[in-house]
């Protein structure tokens, strides 16, 4: 190759939690949100990027927030380091801001001549800040509350974790353009050009380490930059040559993409520099809306509703400005109403939290199991130790029969209500209920049965039992029960089944070895069940 890679573009990783991913990137390091935006192939979920003043290439930090994955582990075939730029002179104003928030560190270390501080994200993620005399001449974000002089100035460098080098080295150095510097023990350094700030990476050998696991703590992929899109095309021709599997140029909004696995596991980018994070925001504004690609902007009522609510640091403002993402309080129950994002899908999903839940609780399922369709969620209306249910229980599995028949009637009336008020066909709703919510569920099922049209139950028992059974002829359901559940017994499902199919209702019956829990195996078989009895 005629051209080199210009250096590090931008770190992606994996957090659980958007808010406490906020608070320590934004809030204690001080690093600029330059845009809140989501993961485009899970539009439910956010992507965060972080970086200076403008989130130019090699200040950039990246996360996709999936709070439902699984925690990783740290190992080969990964980058396991983030290390950040600070001026020589601020090591001892870092330490006390650590000591000031409450964040564990290690003693201050010596690599490669220059003191490294070693830290944790709240997800396990290793941080460290490096104080360098070479840092990069970009501007920093200084109205984080930290000091321009201490500011975090970029990418310093990034860890490569193999289990054997000399094939991601002879990639680095022969292809990347990168060149060796230097070794100290089992780590070894490249850097592009004349090196500093943001064109160094680290290669550690650790052949008796054990493998890592990309998920939640961990880092999905490095990017490295190159100027533009034929520059792109030519890297991605020279690559495909030597018989990596390459990516299509990917149209990631603010630079274009293009991805390849490196011989040891760890997936790269080619990232171009341009168009940047202006071009849908102003600089004054970066960070301070949720923004969309426009592919996704129809549907952004339903984005918004859906994804947590959350704060920025510095300000306390949320970047969803929509009333649609808060909870609607009218028709005489706490609720999200989303509705579909295309006519033809005549159904809405009635999403019923079990105990200690609210109206948050089950969107991501009803997105999971019908995407699109419309979505009524209710918060139970009765609070036991201050976690809301639908309806009073005297003990574990003994409940009010009194205030069951009640709360049932106000949950159907308000379903009722709320079709005509919001516009949904009233004969078209689906019950997705999860133990409380799928109790109260099947109450409605036997006492106001024309109020759904099919229901989906997870971990459901016998609420009650009336002297006479409604016709249920025609009406779907199924149930996903648990082999091991210490709340619901074989029995009890059982006796349900039998009260629902005397009813005429048509029942599928499903067994999961597991307990009460809900499992992504349950999920997986409601939907496919949905797919069968939905049209």
């Amino acid at each position: 190759m005629s051209q080199e890679i210009l250096g590090i573009h931008h770190v992606t990783a994996i957090a659980s939690d958007p808010q406490k991913n906020l608070n320590f990137y934004a809030g204690f390091l001080g690093l600029r949100l330059v845009k809140v935006t989501v993961n485009f192939d899970e539009p439910e979920t956010y992507h965060f990027y972080y970086g200076d003043e403008l989130g130019r290439p090699g200040t950039i930090m990246t996360f996709f927030v999936w709070s439902d994955a699984p925690k990783g582990r740290q190992g080969t075939g990964q980058a396991t380091i983030v290390s950040f730029a600070i001026p020589q002179a601020s090591l001892g104003y870092w330490i006390e801001r650590c000591i000031k928030y409450g964040i564990r560190y290690e003693s201050p270390e010596e690599r490669f001549g220059e003191s490294v501080l070693s830290f944790k994200d709240p997800d396990g993620l290793m941080v460290e800040l490096v104080a360098t005399a070479n840092p990069q001449t970009s501007s920093p974000w200084s109205t984080s509350g930290i000091p321009a002089e201490h500011a975090i100035r970029g990418i310093h460098t990034i860890m490569l974790c193999e289990d054997g080098y000399e094939l991601t080295a002879k990639l680095l150095t022969e292809t990347m353009g990168w060149n060796f510097q230097q070794q100290e023990g089992n780590i070894f350094r490249y850097q592009i050009g004349a090196g500093g700030s943001g064109k160094i990476v680290d290669v550690r050998c650790a052949p008796d380490f054990w493998k890592g696991a990309v998920a939640v703590g961990t880092v999905h992929h490095v990017a490295w930059r190159t100027r533009n899109d034929e520059e792109q095309e030519a890297w991605r021709s020279a690559i495909a040559n030597l018989g990596f599997n390459v990516t299509p140029v990917l149209d990631r909004q603010y630079f274009h993409s293009i991805y390849f696995q490196e011989p040891g596991g760890i997936i790269f980018e080619l990232a171009t520099d341009a168009p940047g994070f202006t071009v849908d925001e102003a600089p004054a504004e970066l960070g301070t809306h949720l923004m969309l690609p426009p592919w996704l902007e129809k549907k952004r009522q339903r984005i918004e509703a859906i994804l947590p609510s959350l704060y920025l640091p510095q300000t306390g403002t949320s970047p969803i400005r929509s009333s649609n993402h808060r909870p609607q309080t009218q028709l005489g129950f706490t609720h999200r109403f989303i509705p579909a994002a295309e006519p033809n899908i005549p159904y809405t999903l009635l999403l019923l939290h079990g105990t200690g839940g609210d109206e948050t609780d089950l969107l991501w399922l009803g997105e999971e199991l019908i995407p699109d369709a419309g979505i009524l969620s209710p918060r139970g209306q009765v609070l036991e130790n201050g976690m809301p249910r639908f309806f009073r229980r005297l003990a574990e599995g003994i409940f009010d029969l009194e205030d069951l028949k009640f709360r049932t009637h106000e949950l159907a009336n308000f379903v009722a209500t709320a079709a005509d008020s919001y516009g949904f066909e009233p004969d078209r709703v689906v019950a997705v209920g999860y133990s409380n919510g799928a109790n109260i569920a099947v109450s409605m099922l036997l006492l106001r049965p024309y109020t759904l049209s099919a229901a989906v139950l997870f971990r459901p028992m016998v609420p009650l039992e009336p002297s006479q059974l409604p016709s249920l002829t025609g009406i779907p359901i199924f149930i996903a029960a648990g082999r091991n559940d210490s709340i619901v017994s074989p029995e009890e499902t059982e006796r349900l089944v039998k009260i629902l199919q005397t009813a005429g209702a048509d029942v599928t019956l499903t067994w999961h070895p597991g307990g009460h829990a809900l499992s992504g195996e349950d999920v997986q078989a409601a939907k496919q069940w949905l797919l069968t009895v939905i049209s």
